[in-house]
This record gives structure tokens, sequence and C-alpha cells, in this order.
């Protein structure tokens, strides 16, 4: 399969950058919008990462995967619409917030342009880009690099280089003075 050229807003590697690149330390985060882990990650530890952000201390790079189903692809395609506009993070609020059980077929593209809408996206391109699956193969190419690069699933996150090691992702008070560090 020929290799699809980045959406806007994403990066060469085919993430969403979040916050300057320049910041002292690089968090790279890869996630499943259908994983009740990243989800439990998302409720616990997704605020202090955007204080992170907004300090300027670190810059937060979001990998999204979709190896849990067709739902996936369809909640990481709407994401990828998002971020060409500037609305990724207000978008993944609402994916994480309103996450269907597992393969239940929950990330419709009705649900999907409806969470846009309450994202800031509720405009005919967003919705179009949605029903249309307009980034879907280039979100299955992806998957398949994110696979190598976090073979353990989701969530990974990898802090200048290193993987955080999995109790700092249900401990936030760790995770932010490693953050810190």
């Amino acid at each position: 399969m020929p290799s699809i050229s980045p959406p806007p807003g994403h990066t060469p590697e085919g993430g969403v950058l979040l916050g300057r690149v320049e910041a002292r330390r690089q968090l790279v985060l890869f996630e499943d919008p259908q994983c009740p882990w990243c989800r439990k990650f998302e409720q616990t530890s997704g605020d202090l990462v955007r204080r992170e952000i907004a300090a300027g201390a670190i810059s937060a790079e979001y990998r999204m995967r979709c190896f849990l189903g067709p739902e996936s692809v369809r909640a990481d395609n709407a994401l990828v619409l998002a971020a060409g506009e500037g609305r990724f993070d207000p978008l993944l609020r609402q994916v994480f917030d309103n996450q269907p059980e597992e393969g239940t077929g929950g990330f419709t593209a009705d649900v999907l342009i409806t969470l846009g809408a309450a994202a800031g996206l509720g405009h005919e391109g967003y919705r179009s880009g949605v029903r249309g699956g307009v980034w879907e193969g280039w979100v299955i190419e992806r998957e398949v690099r994110f696979a190598i690069q976090s073979p353990n699933g989701t969530p990974t996150l990898v802090l200048d280089g290193e993987t955080v090691p999995s109790p700092f992702l249900d401990d936030p008070d760790a995770l932010g003075q490693l953050l810190r560090a």
C-alpha cells in the first residue's frame, strides 16, 4: 500500500502535536478511542497532561490507534478531521467522555457528528468527512506503523524516547513528578 501524506494538523510521524515543539520534554501517547484503559487514563491524567502542555513543560504527540475495530477507525477519522481545524483536543475529550462499550458499533457517523458539534465542529465539511470516511485509508495505514511503535497496546506513553512504566499510568501524582523531572 503506498504511503499517504499526513493530513493537515499532523506531524510527519502521523500524530497530533499539542504544545510547543521546543518544550523541555516530549511525550508521545498511543491511544485507541475504544480502549477502556485509555478512557481511564484520560479521566485520571488527561487534565494533568493538558496542564503540563499549557505550562510549556511538555509537548504531547497523540498517535491514535484503531486496532479495536471499525468503530475505532471511524472515530480516528473524525479526530483527523478535527486536528485539521485545531479542534483535536476538544473532540478527543468528547470521544473519551462518551466512549461506547468495545465492539458495540457505538461510534457511528451520527454519534461522531453529534460529538463533533459539541467540540465546535458543526459544519458540513466535518459532517461529510465523517460520513464519507475521507481519512479512513490513512488511519488504517497509520495503524500498521503505530502497532510496531506501540506493540503492547494502549495506552502507551513514551517520554523523551523511553516507554513510561505502566504503574505511572494509574498514578497521576507519580506521572506528574515524572513529567516535571
